[in-house]
């Protein structure tokens, strides 16, 4: 699965909306033409929402929309994680820096002057922006829930340059500890309930 962009991200230790939602996460696909749809309202977006009752995956495509809810109690442990790829960065780096030596050492043959240390500086400098720009815009965060049944539910995201949404990873341990402590809770309703 691609990584989707967020459109919106709520999490808080009370509800965020009058539904008794606690989490409520949306992504879309990226790139300007989902953009443009999500403007004319055909959002083919990916949600999260997580309640006191239960955990609600749901996505909508032009196909149509498929939703799976997981009662709390079902969810046995959550994680998230934060790539960052500054391997391709680096490499990208190495390429332009790459393509500058092969263009500067011919041309210090065919003038009949030495190396050419701006052509090779100018191709470093620009792979350097370009490496800059793919790291900071290509860094995922991935949040998933496993249920006691071994099945794991996780959706990657990455920045959203449109809409101008980040999330970083304290942000991410959060949304896992909120849904923790909701599933603690419920946990501990379910114990008194029973010894009623």
């Amino acid at each position: 699965m691609s990584a989707l962009v967020i459109k919106a991200w709520r999490a808080d230790t009370k509800p965020v909306d009058g539904q008794n939602t606690f989490v409520s996460i949306t992504g879309r696909e990226g790139g300007l033409i989902a953009w443009l749809l999500s403007l004319m309202g055909v959002d083919p977006t990916t949600t999260i929402r997580v309640g006191l009752e239960r955990v609600e995956f749901s996505s909508a495509s032009l196909a149509g929309t498929e939703s799976r809810m997981v009662p709390l109690q079902s969810v046995c442990s959550t994680y998230y994680g934060y790539h960052k790829p500054w391997k391709a960065a680096a490499s990208v780096i190495a390429l332009f820096a790459f393509l500058g030596f092969s263009f500067a050492a011919p041309s210090s043959h065919t003038s009949g002057e030495g190396f050419s240390l701006t052509t090779l500086a100018l191709t470093t400098g620009l792979g350097t922006v370009f490496a800059l720009l793919y790291y900071f815009l290509n860094r995922t965060l991935t949040l998933g829930f496993v249920e006691h049944s071994g099945a794991v539910c996780a959706i990657r995201f990455k920045r959203s340059v449109i809409e101008n949404v980040d999330i970083n990873e304290e942000q991410a341990r959060s949304v896992c500890t909120i849904v923790q402590r909701l599933i603690e809770a419920k946990e501990k309703r379910a114990l008194q309930a029973a010894r009623s």
